[in-house]
Parts: C-alpha cells; sequence; structure tokens
C-alpha cells in the first residue's frame, strides 16, 4: 500500500511532463519551404522535387526577371536574362543591377551557374530544357500568358514555385488595386466615346483578338481597332484595313529590337503616309508614345500599360498624370 502512496504522484507529474511537451509540440510554428522540401507542378505537368527554398535562381525571360524581383531578395537569383538591362522593354533596370550575371538559353552557361532552379518560358526549346534537366537541375516550364488573368497566375506559380506564396499574392493584389483604380475611372465614360485605339510595332498595327494588348484596352477603356478589324495573335494590320478602322490614336513603337531604325523617322512616315491621310489620328496628330515596357511585358508591370493608356485617352478622368 505504502509503495503504491509512492508511485502515483510520480506517475501523475511524468503525464503532467507529457501533457506539456504535447502543448509544447502543437504550438511549434510549421517548418518553412527551406527547411525541408516541397513539391511543385510545372505549367506543363512536370513535378519538380526541391530540397529548399531556391538561392541560385535563373531566369530565362525578361518576364520572369521582373517577376522574380518582384518575389524574392537579389541575392537568390544567379542570373537574369541580357534583357534586364535593356530599359526600352524592362522594367527593372535599376533593380537588376543588384543581380550580376547575364545570360541566355545556353546549356553549358546554365550549368556552369550550379543553379537550384531554371525558370524558362514554354517557348524555349525542349533540346534546351532536356541538357539541363539530364545534367541534374531542375526546370521549371511556365506557359507564356495571353491575358492579364494569366499573368496573374503566372505570378502565383512561380511564387510557390520559389517558396514565396504571400510575395506572390501580394503582387497580384496591387495589380488588382491598380485595375480596379482604372475601371472605376472609366466606367462612366458611354461606349460611343471610346476611342478606337491601333498599336504599331515596326512591322505594322498589330495585337488583335486573345493578345495582353487587346485585354490592355479593354480594362482601359478603349478599342482596340487591331482586334475590330478581326484581327489576332500574329497578323498585321493592312492599309487599307487601316483605313477602315479609322482609329483616334495611334501608338507608335518605343522600342527598336533592330537597333537600326530611326524612331522618329518612323512616326513620320507613318504621318506623312499619302495612304492614311483620312485617319483620324493621322489629320489630328494623335500618334503616340507609350513606353513599350509597359505594353509588352507579360509581368506585374502590364498595369502601367493600362494606366498609362487610360490616362492618355481620358486625361479629364486622371488628373494627376
Amino acid at each position: 500500500m505504502r509503495y503504491f502512496q509512492i508511485i502515483k504522484p510520480i506517475v501523475f507529474l511524468l503525464c503532467l511532463l507529457l501533457l506539456c511537451a504535447g502543448c509544447a509540440n502543437q504550438q511549434r510554428p510549421q517548418a518553412e519551404p527551406s527547411a525541408a522540401g516541397y513539391e511543385v507542378r510545372d505549367g506543363q505537368g512536370n513535378v519538380l522535387k526541391l530540397r529548399g527554398k531556391p538561392q541560385r535562381i535563373i531566369s530565362l525571360s525578361v518576364s520572369t526577371d521582373e517577376i522574380l524581383l518582384g518575389l524574392v531578395p537579389s541575392g537568390r537569383i544567379a542570373a537574369l536574362t541580357y534583357l534586364a538591362d535593356d530599359g526600352g522593354l524592362s522594367n527593372i533596370t535599376e533593380q537588376a543591377k543588384a543581380v550580376p550575371a547575364r545570360i541566355r538559353a545556353n546549356p553549358e552557361v546554365v550549368i556552369a551557374l550550379q543553379p537550384d532552379l531554371v525558370i524558362v518560358p514554354d517557348w524555349q526549346p525542349l533540346e534546351f530544357v532536356q541538357t539541363v534537366r539530364d545534367a541534374g537541375f531542375p526546370v521549371y516550364i511556365y506557359q507564356w500568358p495571353n491575358s492579364i488573368e494569366e499573368i496573374k497566375n503566372v505570378i502565383l506559380e512561380i511564387a510557390r514555385a520559389v517558396g514565396e506564396p504571400e510575395a506572390g499574392a501580394k503582387l497580384v493584389a496591387d495589380m488588382d488595386n491598380t485595375l480596379a483604380e482604372v475601371v472605376d475611372r472609366v466606367r462612366p465614360i458611354p461606349d460611343s466615346q471610346r476611342p478606337v485605339v491601333v498599336r504599331f510595332s515596326l512591322m505594322g498595327g498589330s495585337d488583335g483578338k486573345g493578345t495582353t494588348f487587346d485585354d490592355i484596352c479593354q480594362y482601359a477603356g478603349v478599342k482596340n481597332g487591331a482586334a475590330l478589324a478581326g484581327l489576332g495573335m500574329n497578323d498585321i494590320l493592312s492599309k487599307e484595313q487601316l483605313v477602315k478602322v479609322n482609329p483616334d490614336i495611334l501608338l507608335m513603337p518605343t522600342w527598336d529590337y533592330t537597333g537600326k531604325t530611326d524612331m522618329a523617322q518612323f512616326a513620320a512616315d507613318i504621318q506623312n503616309d499619302p495612304a492614311l491621310q483620312s485617319v483620324k489620328a493621322i489629320r489630328r496628330q494623335q500618334l503616340v508614345s507609350i513606353p513599350e515596357r509597359y505594353l509588352v511585358c507579360t509581368s506585374q508591370y502590364i498595369v502601367w500599360g493600362v494606366k498609362n493608356l487610360a490616362s492618355y485617352a481620358y486625361p479629364q478622368y486622371f488628373p494627376e498624370k
């Protein structure tokens, strides 16, 4: 009897200690992706097994250059594309200075950098992707977006891949806030007063239905002349179609991918073309330059294309311009 009287408090004390230890374990935070490996599925359904949050990421498109610098510290990026420094196309020329390496889709160069994640668009050659994978490095392929909604999805997917879902959600929330502000301001404008806009590249009028520019026009509250003419993604507007659409605004290219074009002369040739003198934008000299890096990007910066276009079309609704 005396034995049980001695043992009972000891057993009670042990149970109490075990209960406290269990509570402590329940309160301990879950391990982050950097502390334990995780899996992600890329845009083509491939499953990547990552040991932790990638610390040597390589980007192989200017869009992912921009997205990554909005998601992770520059110290986690091993290399950006050579286009990151081109102010005509890149929105992160200043931020990119913190990442010294520049790269093209060369498998030997990629492998030499010993990345723990390579992010590529789906238009990169499969041979390149397979060579890098065969060398033992994870490659994440994302589907090239053709709308603002798809851009937001790409941002969220890449954010999960690099172990930063909260940062991705914030980028998308900031985009949504800017888009909502623009949409609210242009909503009162009747359809009859919404101008027709055509975006020119060096090849001519372009960006019809199913393009990110078509989406920019919709959010900005203007009409995309190329879409009205029935053009698709890769079609070029003829002079006859341009005259028929009769746009109010022509957006002139600001980025010369050839490096040989006199952009001022290009705009002057359009303005003085005898075949286009009946076009409203020509008669009213509404040839406008909006930074092309806003209009052709497929990253969070596309919302500035929306806001810039809406600000020009409706200056009365954007007095802060």
